[in-house]
């Protein structure tokens, strides 16, 4: 069991005190990693956005449920991945829509760097697509979230032995499409 974050405790005590700074304390500091999480698994900005925004929602309808026996993040990340394949379970032909370059920002470097790059992510997200729902979670908690094997078996609510099995599972089959898709841009 990992020990609650004293920040965090602060923010929701603040909030279930009758304080709204403290949910968007909690709002400030998570938003950007609930939308990564949630843009990891599905790559599209709209509904990531739609889905981030969902989440909070139930975070802040349910709080005052949250027992603080584990880590905030860890709670809020099961109602992101949770939210997400309720997302996915509506929207079931959302595999077969290809990823959209354009989804993905240049950064400041110079017109071929940047095209490189945006051709590397593409190529990245493209294969990451490929990589089934349930081990691409438990690979972008981990990679992208940097999440321990046991945050991640809470958030999945299965086993470290699995949470470790589809993380190597996700590595291979992303390399194997990596390794495919430049042998035929070749």
């Amino acid at each position: 069991m990992e020990k609650p974050n004293n920040e965090d405790s602060l923010f929701i005590e603040r909030f279930l005190g009758g304080e709204t700074g403290g949910f968007e304390e909690l709002v400030r500091k998570y938003q950007d990693r609930v939308l990564n999480i949630v843009y990891s698994l599905i790559g599209k900005d709209r509904e990531c956005e739609d889905i981030a925004q969902e989440v909070f929602l139930k975070v802040y309808h349910n709080l005052g449920s949250f027992r603080q026996r584990s880590q905030f993040s860890t709670w809020l990340y099961r109602i992101a991945v949770n939210a997400t394949y309720d997302f996915l379970r509506r929207r079931r032909n959302f595999l077969d829509e290809e990823v959209s370059p354009e989804n993905i920002a240049a950064g400041s470097d110079g017109p071929r760097e940047a095209l490189s790059k945006r051709e590397k992510e593409a190529a990245l997200k493209t294969a990451l697509a490929a990589v089934p729902l349930e081990y691409r979670t438990a690979l972008v908690l981990k990679d992208i979230e940097g999440l321990s094997y046991a945050q991640i078996a809470q958030v999945l609510g299965c086993r470290m032995g699995t949470v470790e099995s589809r993380i190597y599972r996700a590595r291979q089959i992303l390399k194997e499409k990596l390794l495919k898709g430049r042998e035929e841009a070749a």
